[in-house]
């Protein structure tokens, strides 16, 4: 856990201090899908921010800072700082890599992934046991992104999956 006001560093970073936070996240090299996401979220979901990490992506972070946006978006390239844009969200949208999805869940952080025919074979089972353990929500496409924020977002539906990411105990490493 880091020692951080929360509303005083999203303020920093343009964001709303008070406003429920979603940190976007393809791991190091990013993905387009981030866009797909930002506009759905951008045109549907209107009591929500991102933070977009692109990674390498740099395309896609200009594509990014380029849409207009209706919600708070901060946009990241490459960065080291992931503990950090963690301790500043909410919840988390990504690919359902182990390491994205182990990061998302011991920072409590409720996470929102994909699995369908083009998930990696190694990530799906992370995805089934993401619906297993009862702490994310699996889509089957990104474009269904605007429905499973707004159901995330219910303060009923976001306790309950906080909850469940505060009981998983990661001891892999053991």
């Amino acid at each position: 856990p880091l020692n951080l006001d929360r509303g005083a560093e999203r303020i920093r970073l343009g964001l709303r201090p008070n406003l429920p936070t979603g940190l976007v996240l393809f791991g190091g090299q990013g993905s387009m899908d981030m866009l797909k996401i930002a506009r759905v979220l951008n045109n549907s979901v209107p009591g929500v921010q991102l933070i977009l990490l692109c990674g390498r992506n740099e395309a896609a972070a200009e594509r990014l800072r380029a849409l207009p946006g209706r919600i708070p978006m901060h946009v990241v390239g490459f960065t080291n700082e992931i503990p950090y844009y963690m301790a500043l969200s909410d919840f988390f949208i990504g690919k359902a890599g182990p390491g994205s999805v182990s990061e998302a869940l011991a920072m409590r952080l409720p996470v929102i992934v994909e699995r369908n025919a083009w998930t990696l074979a190694q990530e799906r089972y992370n995805a089934d046991w993401i619906q297993e353990q009862q702490v994310g929500v699996v889509l089957k496409n990104f474009s269904e992104i605007g429905a499973a924020v707004r159901e995330l977002l219910k303060p009923e539906t976001l306790a309950r999956y906080r909850g469940k990411a505060a009981g998983i105990r990661n001891t892999a490493i053991f």
